[in-house]
């Protein structure tokens, strides 16, 4: 992925030698004018879809492989940084947490965004992961974490996501049952 909005597809062959294809990924428009900056990613199991954080837009973005079209989106926290699949679910931290309210004291993000902030400090002032379900398609629920949620693990019987909280120095373990 790449800040001009893009994603490469790379072919490997039997021999493990790499080569670029022609086809990219594009992400849409942000804002009417500049294309989204895709940041984490993460394939389906089955290989057929690429779900994208989409940094600026915040959305997540569920790419059709066979097309390479943009099949669905959704919106999530402010400025998602990394993409988990999960028990049938995705998981996408969001570095400046929940999108402000009316009341909240906010600053500028990204290109236009509003992130809430810490009336003190002045920096964002939470974390959090949004899931995604998708047999619903529906977002299931925001989690608040730590600060600066950003890089997610997922243990390998898929019952748990965990969020690395770069502003608090501190770990998330969400259940993904929920």
């Amino acid at each position: 992925s790449n800040t001009g909005g893009n994603i490469w597809v790379f072919e490997v062959d039997d021999d493990r030698q790499v080569s670029v294809l022609t086809n990219t990924l594009v992400l849409p428009n942000y804002r009417g004018k500049d294309k989204d900056v895709p940041s984490g990613l993460a394939v389906s199991p089955d290989g057929r879809h690429l779900y994208v954080a989409g940094n600026l837009g915040n959305k997540l973005y569920e790419f059709d492989l066979a097309s390479g079209a943009v099949s669905r989106s959704w919106k999530v926290g402010v400025a998602p940084f990394d993409v988990a699949w999960a028990a049938g679910k995705v998981f996408v931290s969001n570095q400046g947490g929940r999108r402000p309210g009316k009341d909240d004291v906010k600053a500028v993000s990204g290109k236009g965004g509003s992130v809430r902030v810490d009336p003190v400090r002045y920096i964002a002032s939470e974390g959090s992961v949004s899931i995604v379900d998708l047999a619903s398609g529906l977002v299931r629920a925001e989690l608040l974490t730590g600060l600066h949620a950003t890089a997610l693990a997922v243990s390998p019987n898929h019952r748990y996501v965990v969020v690395a909280n770069a502003g608090s120095d501190t770990l998330s373990v969400i259940d993904t049952r929920i």
